[in-house]
């Protein structure tokens, strides 16, 4: 069993997996995936990013389809980790290098208690970003762009 998260974190996770889902299907560019999806890193350790992406010409360059019943084979290309309180530097730091070691090429790191992103193409590459900014899928998911501040400013149903 993992560890479990609180509302806000499930909240923010699933309105942004629906926002890259919705774009991918409109693109077919590849498949986005929820926390319970592993993938295998380069020194063996089991990652499950909160939401990742993996592109269609890198599933079929390292022959996986939809259809594959087993752990992918190393990062997904884009891994959103969304922090929890108990979350140290080090994890961070720890999963960073496990991703970009094992091919991923974007990772969005969210810190929600602070409501900022941080924008990571290496694990020592890293930009920070508020809400006055945008996620962008990049080369990744070309023209895809989400508002910061969408994931922090939710609105109850009064």
């Amino acid at each position: 069993m993992s560890p479990k998260n609180n509302f806000v974190h499930g909240d923010l996770c699933s309105r942004l997996l629906a926002a890259l889902e919705n774009y991918n299907q409109a693109h077919k560019l590849g498949v986005v995936l929820d926390s319970s999806t592993g993938f295998w890193m380069s020194n063996r350790n089991c990652r499950a990013p909160d939401v990742s992406f993996v592109s269609k010409t890198r599933m079929k360059s390292l022959g996986f389809s939809r259809r594959t019943a087993r752990f992918f084979p190393g990062g997904p290309d884009l891994a959103v980790e969304v922090l929890a309180p108990s979350n140290t530097r080090a994890e961070l730091d720890a999963r960073l290098r496990d991703f970009f070691a094992s091919g991923t090429r974007l990772v969005w790191v969210i810190h929600p208690e602070e409501q900022f992103v941080e924008i990571c193409h290496a694990p020592t590459d890293r930009q920070i970003i508020g809400a006055g900014a945008f996620l962008e899928g990049e080369n990744l998911l070309p023209g895809f762009r989400f508002p910061v501040a969408e994931l922090f400013n939710v609105e109850d149903w009064d």
